[in-house]
């Protein structure tokens, strides 16, 4: 008779003890995969969500310089060398190696004009991708004349060549509306919207299509900055960054670390909580396991002295206590598996906020049973080994 036959009669004839060692390594399992699934679509969710909010680097145009002291007094800071990123760099933003991971590009034109005689800084843009980039941007006030959409939702706003978007300060310091006709750098402009109060720099920005500014300053496809909204989680920003300088020598890109910052601090907390959790239902589970297998040691003491009567080895002895471990626990693996991937499926939403669903990843299926095994086996390794040493004569003198 081979040892795994003996191996599966023994699992079938203690029906209540396999079922309760596969029960247990499930549950361990279990839990183990559904954190593990739940905080890797948790940490592509949330590096998503904030990569999506606002750049994360920025490319303005490169230039060589020198502070001008006289007798130990910084008197100015000096460029020379300016150099020019244009419309024509645009496209090798997304041929560098990372290119997959950039999600919004948004070139812009900066200049001082005059608004109705007052000075503003005006900011050319391309609406659709400037305002996809900067969701916190809302309307305070809408032409009447706009579509209703429009009036919604700025990414969603078609700005004709004429039409001007003014902030919040700027509206107020020159009473200015949505509607209103005004003068910008001596040509007739129709201020199509107003944005609502953001508490920052963009409340005393007027904005245009980017066109309309390149022409007014002269500048034809030039380009004073380039804003870029990445998705890091597989790749740092940094790296984006240094792939970009090599596209664009013109350029100096600058990788604002705030934002990758705070993604990546909360994802690691994330990621500890969701390791501690999962050691400790591991580490249940491999008790489980070490208190049932030792258990069904003392409760066959009799029949492991048959075996031993009868020429079985102490390796033998051991193998037999293995292989019943490395069955129960590879079977609850696989359940495990199942039953964690459908909790992190069905209740990522609950378990840390979610917005979309976390994947089956089939890949892991035969490593986790296999792993589920192994963590079986090392438990049942006491028990096996005081199984071995028991004395035959001893073993069959136990009732």
């Amino acid at each position: 008779m081979s040892l795994y036959k003996i191996v599966m009669q023994n699992l079938a004839r203690r029906k209540t003890g396999t079922l309760i060692l596969i029960i247990g390594q499930a549950a361990g399992i279990a839990i183990a995969v559904a954190l593990f699934l739940t905080v890797d679509a948790a940490r592509l969710d949330l590096g998503n969500q904030l990569d999506e909010f606002g750049a994360n680097l920025v490319i303005v145009p490169r230039s060589e310089g020198m502070e001008l002291s006289y007798g130990g007094t910084s008197i100015s800071q000096v460029s020379f060398e300016l150099m020019r990123i244009t419309e024509a760099d645009l496209p090798q933003i997304r041929e560098i190696p990372d290119g997959n991971s950039i999600n919004v590009v948004s070139p812009k034109m900066v200049s001082a004009a005059e608004l109705n005689g007052k000075p503003v800084i005006l900011v050319g843009v391309l609406p659709h991708r400037e305002f996809l980039m900067k969701p916190w941007f809302e309307f305070a006030a809408v032409d009447i004349s706009r579509p209703e959409e429009e009036a919604k939702d700025p990414v969603h706003m078609e700005l004709e060549s004429d039409n001007l978007l003014i902030g919040a300060a700027v509206a107020e310091a020159m009473g200015l509306g949505a509607g209103d006709l005004v003068d910008l750098n001596g040509a007739a402009f129709r201020i199509a919207a107003v944005f609502k109060s953001s508490g920052s720099t963009e409340d005393g920005l007027v904005y245009a299509q980017l066109p309309v500014v390149q022409q007014l300053v002269g500048k034809p496809e030039e380009l004073s900055m380039i804003e870029i909204s990445a998705y890091c989680n597989e790749c740092p920003v940094e790296e984006i960054a240094a792939q970009l300088t090599a596209a664009l020598p013109n350029g100096r890109v600058t990788a604002l670390g705030q934002a990758a910052l705070l993604r990546g601090e909360t994802i690691e907390r994330f990621a500890l909580i969701a390791n501690l959790l999962a050691a400790a239902a591991l580490t249940a589970a491999i008790l489980l396991v070490l208190t049932l297998m030792t258990g069904s040691v003392s409760e066959r003491t009799r029949e492991i002295g048959i075996f031993r009567a009868i020429g079985f080895r102490r390796t033998n002895i051991m193998q037999i206590i293995l292989l019943e471990a490395f069955t129960g626990g590879f079977v609850g693996g696989l359940v495990g598996f199942l039953a964690g991937s459908m909790v992190a499926a069905t209740a990522g939403f609950y378990l840390a906020g979610i917005t979309g669903t976390a994947a089956w990843q089939w890949n892991l299926l035969l490593p986790i049973a296999c792993g589920s095994a192994l963590l079986a086996v090392i438990a049942a390794l006491y028990p096996a080994i005081k199984a071995a040493r028991l004395d035959p004569l001893e073993a069959l003198r136990f009732i």
